[in-house]
């Protein structure tokens, strides 16, 4: 079971509901840890406080045309519309997260039925991330730092970390130009050679100290201050795929002082613009020595706006890195 994986609870009208919800949550990666009849639910209550669980998934029609109001429906006795009201004010009082669905698309029979079963999908796999953009996370680094690179630069920033320190309390942001499907493959290259884990962003992923995130090119993705990302349903701005102009952008605005880039080897001006906004709202810029570049187009342009305050190869990065956050660490007020 992945990390990520959530204990999700369902509670349905019926064992065919019961059936389609766990098929759903297992392809979204997360895990049915209780499943209830909503029939059952009085029976049970006392139990299900002891439950640990971090999401409830509910597909009942609570909204069907015969119960207009809640008046109307304290008016009428049946057993079906009693469940309804109980299971209302025990959802009332539940603090995780509560996904509600009327389920009356959810038969394999219904017209409607792969569009039903795409819309839960999504909110299955979304979930993790709406949870973390609601709240501070856990273990959300301190120090932020953008890789950024092109031609060149898996070569690049496989050196840095082969001379980084295991321990820095930190966490990395790599951005590379490339073609799509090819994050998982830079993701396996950075794991041979660091001590820093590296996978591909996912909506809602939290930047922790001592893993590394992988920007993906074909969907935007917006930094908040809490350390968590939102993939957004939308191509990058510009020539480029991903922006690191627009990566280290949001990344100065979001962390301020809390963040660095360093640009290393690629062709073009990506990430010089952004540069100047990371050193305006008080981040560090630093870029590999052109000489010991594949490809120096970027450091260069990024040395031209004058912002840059230290340069060298990956190893010498690495360890200006290390020392530069040990000082930090031991001064936090610079921070």
């Amino acid at each position: 079971m992945s990390d990520r994986a959530l204990r999700i609870g369902l509670l349905v009208e019926s064992n065919e509901q019961l059936n389609q919800l766990r098929q759903l949550v297992g392809e979204s990666g997360h895990q049915a840890a209780c499943s209830l009849i909503a029939s059952e639910l009085d029976s049970l209550r006392e139990g299900l406080d002891k439950l640990e669980v971090d999401a409830w998934l509910v597909t009942l029609a609570f909204d069907r045309e015969e119960f207009q109001t809640f008046e109307e429906l304290c008016d009428e006795t049946s057993d079906q519309q009693q469940r309804l009201l109980d299971v209302e004010a025990w959802l009332a009082h539940l603090k995780v997260p509560v996904m509600i669905d009327d389920g009356l698309q959810s038969s394999p029979r219904h017209q409607e039925y792969q569009a039903w079963r795409r819309r839960i999908l999504q909110k299955l796999e979304q979930l993790q991330g709406s949870i973390n953009l609601a709240q501070l996370p856990q273990g959300a680094a301190q120090h932020i730092w953008v890789l950024a690179a092109s031609t060149g630069g898996p070569e690049a920033v496989r050196e840095f970390f082969q001379a980084l320190d295991a321990d820095l309390n930190i966490g990395f942001i790599y951005v590379q130009h490339m073609d799509s499907g090819y994050e998982q493959s830079l993701a396996d290259i950075v794991n041979r050679h660091s001590h820093y884990p590296a996978n591909p962003v996912i909506h809602g992923d939290v930047i922790h100290s001592g893993q590394t995130l992988i920007v993906a090119n074909d969907h935007c993705v917006e930094f908040l201050a809490n350390g968590t990302l939102m993939i957004k349903d939308e191509a990058w701005p510009g020539n480029y795929s991903p922006s690191i102009d627009q990566v280290f952008a949001n990344v100065a605005r979001s962390f301020g002082r809390r963040c660095g880039v360093i640009v290393f080897s690629g062709m073009g001006e990506d990430g010089a613009a952004g540069a100047r906004m990371v050193h305006l709202q008080g981040g560090s810029v630093w870029v590999q020595s052109p000489h010991c570049c594949t490809i120096d187009s970027m450091p260069l342009a990024t040395k031209a706006t004058q912002v840059v305050s230290n340069e060298g190869t990956p190893s010498e990065l690495a360890t200006q890195l290390t020392n530069f956050i040990r000082r930090q660490d031991r001064n936090p007020s610079t921070v």
